[in-house]
């Protein structure tokens, strides 16, 4: 039979964590629209997390309905209690023995092991054996390791070869000392791949973590497949709520496609203050060498500024150089309207084909929260806008209306289509430069996505020229695969007969 001893605290056992992260593969955008079944990818990484967290969620239920274990005034200190099929207590001089099905529950925080002792007067807790430690409140933890030591008072321990998850990153480590205000790892490991054998990771001699700060790893080395990709002596990154966002480790993505060869990406950041950060988007291509992206940005709320320098691809394959250009941006819902205005304003020096222009564009457009169409599993996205544009190269002007309308049909929990009508009076056939343009002012594009297995996805995404009988542009076909700890996109391009693959570590 269980038995149990509880005593008041208000230490949490093993309260420390970090926050790391990045993506996975999103469909480029193109001229077919099939970026617009970029959320079914989302909701697929939204469906791993609970996956990865069911056993703290079960254990956040067990505990919000154990009176004992969550005091009912939030004012007084929660109890540590001690639960086991052999407890006992003395009274005297404070030691704890419990053996078999052991647990040590404090807040949202739990300990299991077959053998414990510790003494409830210096807070001391010892584990020679397996020890499992859950937590679901604050940072997230998964843990088993050996040769437990854990002080309620003090907050300090320690746990030796070490090995599960904290917030959803996986980690190992010969040995973890925890502290009030940080974590270290020696010889440790850390990425997002849950396989027993990580196609990634970054490693460590020793890694020191201020949860909701920043962590420095002493001569890091990052993984992918066995072979050390970048190392540095000395890496330092913020983490938890202090991260400007998920670019922990290094952001790889590989692709190929027949018009560019291999492509590789890596974008880097730095924050240089509250509103300000500095950024690189290295691009590597086998037919084109370096295209380099570097720009610094200013948010602040609802509005934007940045300032960019490098190559630009579009979807039709052509490219652009703006050396450099300015843009703001400001976006804002229109009190309590369903309706969102926005405007934009770019000012640069831009480069096509051998024609340099300094480039001056405005834009304002207004757009509508989704319309459910008799239900929510069909919804129509409209918008509209105008844009009025100078070019210094032969003094031109012009202006330019458009407007979209797009409706997404959830048809079953596997088929999701599309179709979306697009009007801009603004062709590559009345502007100077055609990055961005497409050929006709109507255009129509309708897709749909089927999932086959839960790891592969197929998608078909037509374009029409509306304005000439609907004659067929692009028909592009999609092939989507989850490698367990990364995903591959296969593209193939109908009209224009080009391959592309593309890489990406989903849990990077």
């Amino acid at each position: 039979m269980q038995k149990r001893i509880h005593f008041l605290s208000i230490m949490a056992v093993f309260a420390t964590a970090f926050s790391i992260g990045q993506p996975y593969v999103h469909a480029d955008d193109t001229d077919t629209d099939v970026q617009l079944l970029n959320y079914i990818q989302d909701q697929k990484d939204y469906q791993r997390q609970l996956l990865a967290t069911k056993e703290l969620r079960e254990l956040r239920d067990e505990i919000n309905k154990e009176k004992f274990i969550r005091p009912i005034d939030p004012n007084k200190p929660a109890p540590i209690i001690f639960e086991g099929k052999d407890i006992s207590y003395d009274s005297k001089t404070g030691d704890v023995y419990a053996k078999g099905d052991v647990k040590v529950t404090n807040k949202y925080s739990r300990l299991t092991t077959d053998l414990m002792t510790g003494n409830s007067v210096t807070g001391n807790v010892t584990i020679k054996d397996k020890a499992h430690i859950a937590q679901y409140e604050g940072p997230s933890v998964l843990l088993d390791g050996y040769n437990t030591q854990y002080n309620y008072n003090s907050q300090k321990g320690k746990m030796e070869n070490a090995k599960g998850s904290i917030n959803l990153k996986y980690i190992s480590g010969e040995k973890i000392e925890f502290y009030p205000e940080e974590m270290i790892i020696y010889n440790g490991t850390i990425t997002k791949c849950p396989a027993k054998k990580p196609d990634y990771h970054m490693s460590a001699d020793k890694i020191e973590i201020w949860p909701d700060d920043h962590m420095v790893a002493y001569n890091a080395k990052f993984w992918i497949k066995g072979q050390v990709v970048y190392k540095k002596d000395r890496y330092i990154t913020k983490i938890g709520k202090n991260a400007t966002n998920n670019d922990f480790f290094i952001p790889v993505h590989v692709k190929y496609d027949s018009d560019d060869g291999v492509h590789i990406q890596y974008y880097y950041d730095k924050q240089l203050n509250d509103k300000i950060n500095a950024y690189i988007d290295f691009n590597y291509y086998s037919k084109h060498d370096l295209r380099n992206i570097y720009g610094i940005r200013w948010a602040d709320g609802k509005a934007s500024l940045r300032v960019e320098d490098g190559y630009y691809e579009d979807s039709n394959d052509r490219w652009l150089k703006k050396e450099p250009t300015t843009i703001f941006t400001y976006n804002t819902p229109i009190g309590n309207t369903p309706l969102n205005f926005g405007f934009t304003s770019e000012y640069g020096k831009w480069t096509e084909d051998g024609i340099t222009s300094w480039h001056r564009s405005n834009t304002i457009s207004l757009s509508h929260k989704p319309i459910n169409l008799g239900s929510s599993k069909i919804r129509l996205y409209p918008n509209i806008g105008y844009s009025w544009v100078n070019e210094s190269y032969d003094n031109s002007s012009y202006n330019s209306l458009f407007y979209n309308a797009t409706i997404m049909a959830d048809i079953s929990p596997r088929l999701i289509a599309y179709t979306a009508y697009h009007y801009s009076q603004s062709t590559t056939q009345n502007a100077l430069f055609d990055y961005g343009f497409d050929d006709y002012s109507q255009k129509v594009t309708a897709g749909f996505s089927y999932e086959l297995t839960n790891k592969d996805r197929i998608v078909i995404a037509n374009e029409f020229d509306a304005g000439n009988n609907m004659e067929l542009e692009d028909r592009d076909y999609y092939w989507y695969h989850d490698f367990h700890c990364f995903d591959m996109a296969l593209e193939y391009r109908e009209k224009r007969q080009s391959w592309h693959v593309h890489f990406d570590l989903v849990h990077w």
